[in-house]
C-alpha cells in the first residue's frame, strides 16, 4: 500500500499521469533492485482472483485512483521489467487504499489472509491426501484448566 500512495502523491506532486508516474516508481525499483509487492505469481499468468475483486470494487463504487495505479503499474512493470501480474496481494492493496484504509492495516489483512489460506491448505491433505508434514504427537503439561466455581 505504501507504494501506492507513493505513486499516487507523485503523480499529484508532479502533475504527471498516473501511467507516467508509474512508469517512474518501476524503472526505479528496478534500478535499485527492489522487489515490486503486489506483481507476480508462481503459478498464474494472471491472477484470477484480480479480476474479480476489481470487478466487485467497480461495481460496489470502491474502485479508485488505488487501483487505476496499480493497473499502470502493471503495464509499466510489462515494459519496464517483464510482464508479471497483479497479484491478490497487489489487488487487495489497491482496493483497500481506495477504502481510506491504512498501510499498517493492509498488512493484517494479508495476515489474516495467509493464516486462512494455510489452514484451508492443511485441512485439504488431512481430507484428500497422505500427510505431507511432520507430526510430532505432544501432550500438554501446562496449568490445569480452571474450575468454575
Amino acid at each position: 500500500m505504501e507504494m501506492i500512495a507513493e505513486g499516487l502523491s507523485r503523480a499529484k506532486a508532479d502533475s504527471i499521469s498516473l501511467d507516467e508516474a508509474a512508469r517512474r516508481v518501476a524503472t526505479e525499483a528496478r534500478a535499485a533492485g527492489r522487489r515490486l509487492p503486489g506483481f507476480g505469481h508462481r503459478v498464474h499468468t494472471t491472477d484470477p482472483r484480480t479480476g474479480i475483486l476489481f470487478e466487485m470494487a467497480r461495481q460496489g463504487g470502491v474502485a479508485a485512483d488505488g487501483v487505476a495505479f496499480v493497473e499502470a503499474m502493471e503495464r509499466a512493470i510489462g515494459t519496464i521489467v517483464k510482464p508479471l501480474p497483479i497479484n491478490i496481494d497487489g489487488a487487495l492493496a489497491a482496493v483497500l487504499h481506495d477504502m481510506g484504509f491504512a498501510p499498517v492495516f493492509g498488512r493484517l489483512v494479508f495476515i489474516i489472509g495467509r493464516a486462512a489460506g494455510l489452514t484451508a491448505e492443511v485441512a485439504e491433505e488431512l481430507a484428500r491426501e497422505k500427510p505431507m508434514r511432520i507430526t510430532i504427537p505432544v501432550e500438554y503439561d501446562g496449568v490445569a484448566p480452571r474450575v468454575a466455581d
